[in-house]
């Protein structure tokens, strides 16, 4: 089962212990003459809305948790092709207890230097 989710949405998974998140884009026209590459992460939170630690701030360059509970499938630089341009896998059987939530955000590399 898909959900579509909006910039800002959130949803509850009931009682699913594997899933992935699933980003896919396409870009606008742009007059900046620069490619854009947007990048997919997942961040472990605390209690605090605080990040657990480094590691449990998975992305391109972080492609998994410590506990191998979050997991990035990879960098897609261009978005191009149809589906999901980057993937971040989960499975909550592994979450340790002091994570109490997972938030997926989607950015532009370099956005503000190629004035997008």
């Amino acid at each position: 089962m898909g959900i579509n989710l909006q910039k800002g949405g959130n949803t509850a998974i009931g009682s699913v212990q594997k899933f992935h998140v699933g980003m896919g884009w396409d870009t606008n026209e742009s007059d900046t003459g620069g490619a854009f590459d947007l990048d997919a992460s997942a961040f472990m939170l605390n209690a605090g809305g605080k990040c657990l630690s480094e590691q449990h701030f998975v992305f391109y360059n972080n492609l998994k948790s410590p506990e191998g509970c979050v997991e990035h499938t990879g960098d897609n630089r261009t978005g191009a092709g149809d589906g999901d341009d980057e993937c971040i896998m989960v499975d909550l059987s592994k979450v340790p207890s002091a994570c109490e939530s997972i938030s997926f955000a989607v950015t532009i590399h370099e956005a503000e230097s190629r004035r997008q």
